[in-house]
């Protein structure tokens, strides 16, 4: 009867150490891996349907951006994005290319404004053209900056993001910070789209 009394044990310590294992692993994996769309621009962008078709001429959708459009070894040249199926009534287009795994929280690359035209296209170096409206990035300047994960991090996502909007973004200055341009756009997002590329060291 001892015997069994303590295999019962011996299997009940088993059962919880491995509950315990389970969601520990759980914890972890949601609290280092952050959402896609993170705050705040998850709030900006709530509510409008997910209708845009972006993709790009320099990488397909999920898979590694090439070093020619990195920042940390690279060229540092912005890829080529083609933009489709913008909703009637769209007034202007804005692109946010951010970082929502970056180690001081969502790392913004890329911000453009006052795009329009039901299909858009931006080639291979467009943040080079004078006439583009671009905000600040976080490497603190404007203009496009390209991936620069930490050394040996793991795999970085980077979201092309394109927000269609009711409004005319084409008088904004240059030079806008992205919670300038979010704070700008909230309350008139009419879709959005995104492609998706990865980047490590």
């Amino acid at each position: 009867m001892k015997l069994k009394y303590l295999v019962v044990l011996i299997f009940a310590i088993a059962a919880c150490a491995t509950v315990f294992i389970i969601l520990q692993y759980t914890q972890r994996t949601t609290t280092t891996v952050p959402s896609l769309i993170p705050e705040p621009i998850a709030g900006v962008i709530n509510g409008a349907p997910a209708s845009i078709h972006v993709y790009s001429s320099s990488f397909s959708n999920g898979s590694r951006i090439p070093v020619k459009h990195v920042y940390c070894g690279g060229d540092n040249v912005s890829p080529g994005l083609v933009v489709e199926d913008t909703p009637m009534g769209t007034r202007s287009v804005v692109l946010i290319m951010y970082d929502p795994d970056a180690p001081s929280g969502v790392f913004y690359h890329w911000v453009v404004y006052g795009l329009n035209g039901g299909r858009l296209e931006l080639h291979e170096g467009a943040s080079k053209n004078t006439s583009l409206l671009q905000g600040l990035n976080s490497y603190g300047f404007i203009g496009y900056g390209g991936p620069c994960p930490p050394r040996g991090d793991r795999e970085h996502r980077y979201v092309f993001l394109v927000i269609a909007l009711d409004i005319d973004t084409s008088s904004w200055p240059i030079g806008l910070t992205p919670d300038k341009v979010l704070n700008g756009i909230r309350g008139h997002v009419v879709a959005y789209g995104y492609i998706l590329g990865t980047y490590s060291r």
